[in-house]
């Protein structure tokens, strides 16, 4: 791994899924969302990834999401531990409807 990657990660406060912060180059800080498929999220250097986060603490303020991390990702952008890469498999059991 050539650089330190990170991805902003939370759930989603009304379907309790995981989401990830994505936020295109350039955006301003209204236009940030979050996605729930990881490869779509943005990948953060680390002096990136201060600011970012404080942005998607925003959302953890205006109750869209909860619990925001960051994970650890490779180059292509896939998380590196174990607990995060059954997070962005999605749940293991079948609930709901």
């Amino acid at each position: 791994m050539s650089n330190s990657l990170n991805i902003i990660s939370a759930n989603n406060l009304r379907s309790g899924l995981n989401v990830y912060f994505t936020q295109n180059e350039g955006q301003n800080e209204g236009e940030a969302r979050w996605e729930s498929d990881s490869s779509l999220a943005t990948a953060y250097s680390e002096d990136q990834l201060a600011a970012a986060f404080e942005r998607a603490k925003q959302d953890m303020e205006n109750n869209i999401v909860v619990d925001c991390v960051t994970v650890p990702v490779d180059d292509d952008h896939n998380p590196i531990t174990v607990r995060e890469k059954i997070r962005a498999a999605g749940p293991s059991v079948k609930y709901g409807k």
